[in-house]
């Protein structure tokens, strides 16, 4: 008897029915939420009547002056919901407890005691709602919850680079310390959130109660320079701008017409990498036999393979060092990989349309599950857009009492 084929389950988000209010600015808040937008979640952006998040007017803008498009906005604002609501103001808190209590997490990148001054405590916020999770963002983290002396530090990107050491690793940090030149501690703070928000629901699908969730911007960027402070404390030896502290080569080298990127980690990649540039006998070398000897041969090394990728074009060399099983791939711009055919078939960029800007090309999602849909691309939404149809939703407010909120400035 022939098993009868199951119908294939119905792909669905992974946070479908999940409400998340977000009270945020700029990057680290806003791209935290996004990511829980895109796995389902009905993302509710709170923000202060008539100004909006901060990122509505960091130029470039476009469209209307008294409600400006920033470009900024649609980095991190896809797929969500903008609630005006003045929480300073009595009428304003009442409305967002009421929306606590039918929400799942609440999630802001305030100061830290910002919160704390308009009295939303997580312990009022769980007293309104026990289930709730409250994951806050900021430089350095919250008193309530492992308090240390910097928490009253304001701080952006460029601070938590700069105290974690990552200002000491690029290239050309021997003589001043480095910006990366994009917002690395932001844009990882924002991942770790996801992940401290995702573990609290699902330690409440086992317990039933919500949690605090505390993350600092400065404990994120120390992950990411775990490994020079994991060999400074060891052997005692400060990791080189620019240069894997384990090994070489692994970096960019200058070819024919273009940079390659070559990673030589293990000596199974080493002996393949040798193979690959007929070098045989850089691989019998005494001063190369591992990747420490390498690391402190690395000029020596960079003029050899330099030397050879010359006589070669990028891509020529890129697919020499694959055959060869050597990690390898070119240095691209921006332009190369919006074109990038692996970029393309991952649905890693994403076009959004707007009324003022038109086609506007952003990031896309780089959780890729069996079981959910593609992500949606919707416009960041207009500032308030969704006040009214929200408010009589959740808090049970008609239209005349919306307008006389509106006219009071609550919403």
């Amino acid at each position: 008897m022939t098993p009868q084929a199951s119908s294939p389950m119905p792909r669905t988000r992974a946070l479908a029915g999940i409400r998340v209010l977000a009270v945020e600015g700029f990057i680290a808040g806003p791209y935290a939420s996004m990511w829980l937008a895109d796995m389902g979640a009905e993302v509710i952006k709170i923000e202060e009547p008539r100004v909006g998040d901060a990122g509505r007017s960091l130029p470039p803008t476009k469209g209307d002056a008294a409600n400006p498009r920033s470009l900024s906005l649609f980095r991190a604002n896809r797929n969500k919901k903008s609630l005006t609501l003045d929480l300073k103001r009595p009428e304003g808190l009442a409305i967002f407890e009421k929306l606590v209590a039918q929400s799942d997490v609440v999630i802001e990148n305030l100061r830290p005691d910002a919160f704390d001054k308009l009295g939303l405590t997580y312990e009022r916020l769980a007293a309104i709602n026990p289930r709730i999770i409250y994951t806050s963002i900021s430089g350095f983290g919250h008193q309530d919850l492992m308090p240390g002396p910097y928490t009253d530090w304001p701080a952006f990107d460029v601070i938590a680079q700069a105290m974690a050491g990552l200002m000491g690793r690029p290239e050309g940090a021997e003589e001043r310390p480095v910006y990366v030149g994009f917002p690395l501690a932001d844009l990882y703070a924002s991942t770790v959130a996801v992940c401290g928000t995702l573990q609290a629901l699902f330690h409440r699908t086992v317990t039933g109660q919500g949690q605090r969730v505390d993350i600092a911007m400065y404990d994120s960027s120390l992950v990411l320079n775990e490994l020079a402070l994991v060999m400074e404390n060891a052997t005692g030896v400060t990791a080189k701008p620019g240069l894997h502290a384990l090994t070489a080569p692994f970096g960019s080298f200058r070819g024919r017409d273009g940079f390659v990127a070559i990673a030589v980690l293990g000596e199974r990649v080493w002996q393949k990498f040798c193979a690959a540039i007929e070098r045989a006998d850089l691989a019998a070398d005494p001063e190369l036999q591992n990747g420490i000897d390498r690391h402190r041969h690395s000029a020596k090394l960079q003029g050899i393979i330099e030397t050879w990728l010359q006589s070669r074009s990028t891509d020529e060399a890129v697919h020499r060092f694959i055959e060869f099983g050597v990690p390898a791939g070119p240095v691209q711009g921006v332009g190369d990989i919006t074109a990038c055919p692996q970029v393309k078939a991952r649905d890693m960029i994403l076009s959004i349309q707007d009324e003022a800007w038109g086609e506007v090309k952003v990031v896309g999602q780089p959780i890729k599950t069996s079981g959910s849909p593609p992500v949606e691309a919707k416009a960041p939404p207009a500032l308030g857009e969704h006040s009214r149809d929200l408010l009589k939703e959740l808090a049970q407010v008609d239209d005349a009492a919306f307008e006389r909120l509106r006219k009071d400035g609550v919403v």
